[in-house]
């Protein structure tokens, strides 16, 4: 198991940069790309069942009391 965590504290992050000798060297953005042409769109199968194989018998067991 990974554990996550979300750092948003300025003070904190640049310590945190300083200690590994980051801080100076600065952080490398890059520009926004434009959003895909419509050809690069995935267009992907909606049925009415989104879990075909998930068993609902025991759901239903536990609503219907």
């Amino acid at each position: 198991m990974v554990d996550q965590a979300l750092i948003n504290e300025r003070d904190v992050i640049e310590r945190i940069l300083r200690h590994i000798g980051l801080w100076e060297q600065g952080v490398r953005v890059l520009p926004a790309r434009a959003p895909p042409e419509v050809a690069e769109w995935v267009i992907e199968p909606c049925y009415d069942d989104p879990f075909p194989d998930y068993d609902t018998e025991p759901v239903m067991m536990y609503a219907n009391g």
